[in-house]
């Protein structure tokens, strides 16, 4: 059984603290450039509107003889294709994504999808290959209308996670410790926008769930150092510990549960990504930035911001006088 044991060792993570900040900075920062500047977010149908067109094809095709097919079909139509199509693999079949960012109906869906399949129909006569007349072909369309409805109910499940946590954080920790535990959440939902620009992951209804589901995650992972704080906080043996000192051992006492839970989980989640389809993979990618941020974060910078909100605050020589009192009631009986 694998054991990880970090309660003797010096690890100086508050004293590394601004190491660590620079580092998601330069992460989150490089996305922000990214997003704002350069590539943009992928955003997939859902959030963009239009059509989305799937081929399906065995993976021992030519992939360029099947991008030929459809390139030639939409150079005869007012139809075009938005950038270059989106792979995926599963089992033994590829997938090309193609999104058109133009306002169509439901019925041209159809059409394209019939027309597709004639001319690989045509493609398979040709070359003598009947791989061809196999090709699978499926649109997915999303009217204006059916975007902006997708896009505030999405902006409206992040915000009601958002605000039930904060109510909970509120009620379980005192502020500081609440707000610390806001920032390490604000932090891995940055990386995890920042690191899906960069990789170009699809920005859809999948990635909404993503988001969500790491919100949860995170912030019981943060949650779960900031309880063996109060916990520290409450012994009398850490009654002339410092902050630092406090955060430290708080850190190295639960280290060994964060990383063994969050490498459980990716096990799985890494398997999903290598083997699932297409819309699998959208989800467990995000889901897989998210976990190592929220590692990150809850390792390596919750309790050091508790700490250094503390200093900031002028909090950090304030101890809880009532229990210190009771100590002492209790030594001297």
């Amino acid at each position: 059984m694998l054991n990880l044991d970090f309660k003797n060792k010096n690890l100086g993570i508050v004293k590394k603290f601004w190491i660590f900040v620079i580092v998601s900075a330069v992460i989150i920062l490089a996305g922000l450039v990214d997003m704002l500047f350069i590539r943009h977010m992928n955003y997939g149908v859902e959030f963009s509107g239009g059509m989305s067109v799937e081929v399906t094809y065995d993976a021992s095709l030519d992939e360029s003889k099947v991008n030929d097919v459809v390139d030639k079909y939409f150079a005869t139509t007012s139809y075009k294709v938005d950038g270059e199509p989106q792979h995926s693999v599963a089992g033994g079949e590829r997938t090309l994504t193609y999104r058109l960012k133009v306002e169509v109906k439901g019925s041209e869906g159809s059409q394209i999808e019939g027309d597709l399949t004639k001319a690989f129909g045509e493609k398979a006569t040709e070359l003598g290959d009947e791989r061809f007349d196999e090709i699978e072909v499926s649109s997915h369309t999303i009217s204006n209308d059916v975007k902006n409805r997708i896009v505030r109910s999405a902006v409206i499940a992040v915000a009601v996670a958002v605000v039930v946590i904060l109510v909970y954080i509120a009620i379980r920790f005192n502020l500081l410790a609440g707000v610390a535990a806001i920032i390490a959440l604000v932090h891995d939902v940055l990386i995890m926008f920042a690191l899906t620009t960069l990789f170009q992951i699809p920005v859809n209804t999948t990635f909404i769930a993503a988001v969500i589901t790491i919100i949860g995650y995170s912030i019981n992972a943060t949650i779960v150092v900031f309880d063996r704080v109060r916990e520290l906080i409450a012994l009398p043996s850490y009654i002339d510990k410092t902050d630092a000192e406090i955060a430290e051992d708080a850190v190295k006492g639960t280290m060994s549960r964060s990383i063994l839970t969050t490498l459980t989980t990716l096990v799985m989640i890494v398997c999903l990504a290598i083997f699932g389809n297409a819309s699998i993979r959208d989800f467990a990618f995000p889901i897989i930035f998210g976990l190592v941020a929220g590692l990150y974060s809850s390792v390596l910078l919750s309790a050091s911001t508790w700490v250094n909100l503390r200093k900031l605050f002028k909090q950090e020589n304030k101890k809880p006088t009532k229990k210190i009192k009771k100590i002492k009631e209790q030594a001297k009986a």
